[in-house]
């Protein structure tokens, strides 16, 4: 039997679960249905069944360290196996270089079972059937993607129409479909015949590599290329921005799926969703005698079906029902439970304005630990920055900005200038701007700091690195 490689893709950017989702910590790194984030509970169902040496994940290169201090939480036994893209390319390239990675490792073709991050599957027992009998249909040479049964005519999925039966639970696959409007979609799941498309796959990678060579020789091509001059990320794989550019932004039902000649659906009642939207969120999780999902500091009076969540401020709803609210420090949503889908059309706005908004929550996450904006205006912003133990900000000058320290707890091994200089709690320092400087807790205990910025430019841009121990430009 051949070895069995996991491939979780985690990259996409999740906007439709904003304001919580934001493109530098997406959807699948939050704990939305549970103490463990989407992204820890997929490697848990996954680790059951397989070494965690042979789960490979497939990112962004700017969620690296936040994932590999998810996969730290969960006491692995191995190091994280990690392809890192410095772009956003689709599933099609994502899965080329899937492919090229366990030949590279393994020195031989494998079968891939390949998953999303940001699923839910709520029956483990039946999950793992799927699986045994996918691999099976893989390794006679189909490419096999999950068929998942219709609970009801969902418009937000494409479907896969089912042809004849091969196997149990197996079926060819007759047609792929777009996502439906609300009347085809009942016709749909009134015919029986008709499954939606959960974007799982089992493959050989012979196989892949062969129909990706015949239906997408341009992914196909330019993907071998950027692979031979990949570069090594602590034990991990990343690329060349400019040579990953030219990789066409496709999906693998578009590029292979529709087009491949063996193509095997599994029909799969594994109590799957895509956590794709606020009223999936809702539906997924446990309510109470009115139907309510509650998180935070939320009182509710005759309020129903709703899911309202406050990660900071007290949050009251008088009379409402079926609504969708969500409050975070910087940004409220307030959306129709049947609306949700449409949160992306905000974020489109959002970005049309360039708003940081869709990027980054007022906590950002940094290899080295954290930093939270507290408040900011004109000529100053005010952060509280927590530096991990045993870990150090870059050697860096800021050209526009000058940046005044206190230490709140722990101690701080501060490089200013010339100097080395210790600073504990109730310490403060000064460090002006093009001043060179560093932040080093090379101690046990983290170390918190509130940091004053003052200048003509307060911006993350603002920052010449001449040291660097994360490798960052």
């Amino acid at each position: 039997m051949k070895k069995i490689v996991y491939f979780i893709m985690a990259g996409g950017e999740g906007m439709r679960l904003w304001p919580m989702s934001r493109s530098h910590f997406p959807k699948q790194l939050h704990p939305l249905l549970g103490d463990r984030s989407l992204l820890q509970q997929s490697i848990q169902r996954v680790a059951k069944i397989s070494s965690s040496r042979d789960i490979l994940i497939g990112t962004r290169d700017d969620l690296n360290f936040s994932i590999r201090e998810q996969w730290k939480e969960l006491k692995m036994t191995s190091s994280p196996w990690l392809i890192l893209e410095p772009l956003s390319r689709n599933t099609a390239p994502a899965i080329a270089l899937a492919v090229l990675a366990c030949r590279e490792r393994y020195g031989e073709d494998c079968i891939v079972v390949t998953l999303a991050a940001d699923h839910m599957i709520k029956n483990q027992k039946r999950f793992q059937e799927a699986i045994k009998t996918g691999i099976a249909a893989a390794e006679r040479g189909s490419i096999v993607t999950f068929g998942i049964v219709p609970a009801y005519p969902e418009t937000g999925y494409g479907y896969i129409k089912s042809g004849k039966k091969t196997g149990k639970d197996v079926f060819e696959v007759s047609q792929f479909k777009e996502k439906p409007t609300a009347e085809v979609a009942v016709k749909y799941v009134k015919s029986g015949n008709y499954l939606w498309n959960s974007g799982m796959f089992i493959f050989d990678t012979k196989v892949m590599a062969d129909n990706l060579g015949r239906f997408a020789p341009e992914v196909w091509k330019i993907s071998q290329k950027v692979w031979k001059q990949k570069k090594d990320r602590q034990g991990s794989v990343g690329f060349d921005k400019q040579l990953f550019a030219a990789l066409p932004n496709v999906s693998i039902d578009y590029a292979v799926m529709e087009k491949a000649p063996r193509c095997a659906v599994i029909k799969a009642d594994i109590g799957w969703c895509d956590v794709g939207c606020w009223h999936m969120v809702h539906e997924m999780s446990a309510k109470d005698k009115d139907g309510n999902v509650l998180s935070g500091d939320v009182c509710c009076v005759d309020t129903k079906n709703s899911f309202i969540k406050s990660e900071k401020r007290f949050v009251a709803a008088v009379g409402v029902h079926d609504l969708i609210i969500i409050d975070t420090p910087d940004a409220l949503l307030i959306s129709d439970k049947e609306r949700s889908q449409d949160v992306k059309t905000v974020v489109n706005q959002l970005n049309a304005r360039q708003s940081l908004l869709t990027k980054f929550h007022t906590t950002v996450y940094r290899p080295w630990g954290n930093y939270t904006v507290l408040e900011e205006g004109p000529g100053y912003k005010i952060k509280r920055v927590v530096v991990k133990p045993k870990q150090q900000l870059s050697l860096q000058k800021h050209i526009f900005r000058s940046e005044h320290w206190v230490v709140v707890s722990g101690k701080a091994r501060i490089i200013s200038g010339p100097n080395s200089i210790l600073l504990k709690a109730n310490e403060s320092l000064f460090i002006p701007k093009g001043h060179t400087h560093r932040i080093s807790n090379p101690y046990r205990q983290e170390v918190v700091i509130i940091e004053v910025q003052t200048g003509s430019l307060i911006s993350e841009d603002d920052i010449v690195r001449f040291e660097d121990i994360y490798h960052r430009g």
